[in-house]
């Protein structure tokens, strides 16, 4: 039988869930056991708090959450798109592709033969075609 206690997190576990959620660069306490001794138990408890499958849970969504919220994401972008004006061209590339602003060009293939149908001289046509579509793709990027 399920117990509540296997289901709900106490006030102590939800304030170490936040701790694990943040930095660690910004952690207050700075350390695990630093943090056991705030909470008033022994270090093997946050352990075992870590390796129960309502904490591992709640702890996956927590996380899931932070990462993927819109304010995250912005400052993110805002990041990339400062050093990219700094002149930083991976981070333009980056800021490019995250905002679909630079996508690889769309190749749209029209058969109407099943590829199966294909005798191999059609399969060897279609196939040099699109590498060419891709080889010229590639020179226009690089000059």
């Amino acid at each position: 039988m399920i117990s509540q206690e296997d289901v709900t997190l106490t006030a102590p576990q939800q304030r170490y869930m936040d701790w694990l959620c943040t930095a660690p660069s910004e952690r207050d306490p700075a350390t695990k056991n630093a943090m056991a001794n705030v909470l008033g138990v022994d270090v093997t408890t946050l352990r075992r708090w870590e390796k129960r499958p309502a904490f591992r849970e709640a702890w996956k969504r927590q996380v899931d959450d932070f990462q993927g919220s819109p304010e995250r994401t912005q400052t993110l972008l805002d990041t990339l798109y400062k050093k990219a004006l700094e002149g930083d061209t991976k981070s333009a590339q980056l800021y490019l592709q995250a905002t679909n602003r630079m996508a690889p060009p769309t190749v749209t293939v029209q058969q109407e033969k099943k590829v199966a149908e294909l005798s191999d001289t059609d399969l060897d046509e279609l196939i040099s075609a699109m590498a060419k579509r891709e080889k010229d793709a590639r020179h226009l990027k690089v000059v």
